[in-house]
């Protein structure tokens, strides 16, 4: 099976929601495009303690800023929440750090941007 390409339109309006979502104050710890290949997938995955108060209404929020930003290509079927205490978050930690080889992209100061092999991590 072919695994798929994050292209650059999802990458780009990946930024833009981290933007809005800092403008309307939504705490984001990390966050980073992982490419889950039992579903075959990239998903753009979001770590805030927000999800902790409550998945539902995190993504309430997160569904009401992405439609602010009037995406073409992103939807929240692309995005997964998580909360930073989450075992599944601790795993993709491990995964990311043992993950693939240093990719392209610039890696310094606060917009960081680095590329793994199977991660595309904005911070």
């Amino acid at each position: 099976m072919l695994k798929k390409i994050l292209v650059k339109e999802l990458v780009d309006e990946g930024q833009r929601l981290l933007e809005a979502l800092a403008r309307n104050r939504f705490n984001v710890k990390a966050a980073l495009w992982h490419y889950f290949p039992e579903a075959t997938e990239w998903r753009l995955v979001i770590v805030s303690p927000a999800v902790g108060r409550g998945p539902l209404a995190a993504y309430t929020r997160v569904q009401s800023v992405l439609a602010s930003t009037k995406p073409s290509y992103l939807t929240l079927t692309d995005i997964a929440l998580m909360s930073p205490q989450s075992p599944e978050f601790r795993e993709l930690l491990g995964e990311v750090a043992m993950g693939g080889q240093l990719g392209v992209g610039p890696a310094t100061g606060p917009t960081s941007r680095v590329v793994f092999e199977d991660d595309y991590v904005y911070r």
